[in-house]
């Protein structure tokens, strides 16, 4: 009878220390996931926010040309209309 209980209460540690010994490591596999996730995550936002500060940088500096193109065209038809042409004048 003690032997069967020894047995009995032997077979449920081990069991349960196995138990245990497998949530661990399911925790494990787990948290290694989550980690590699969070890895993918930053670098792909990482990426795109790089990207999208080229694409805006790239804007920016097309706007720019655009207004000094702007006030060259501006500057050069002050300078060449400072009289006001009538009807039949040629310029």
């Amino acid at each position: 009878m003690t032997l069967t209980i020894a047995a009995v209460l032997t077979t449920v540690a081990l069991t349960a220390g196995l138990y245990c010994w497998w949530q661990i490591r399911s925790a494990r596999r787990a948290l290694i996931l989550e980690r590699a996730a969070r890895r993918l995550t930053e670098a792909s936002q990482h990426r795109d926010v790089t990207e999208f500060r080229r694409r805006i940088d790239a804007a920016i500096a097309e706007q720019r040309v655009l207004e000094a193109a702007d006030r060259i065209v501006d500057a050069e038809l002050a300078r060449t209309t400072r009289h006001n042409p009538k009807e039949g004048d040629t310029p």
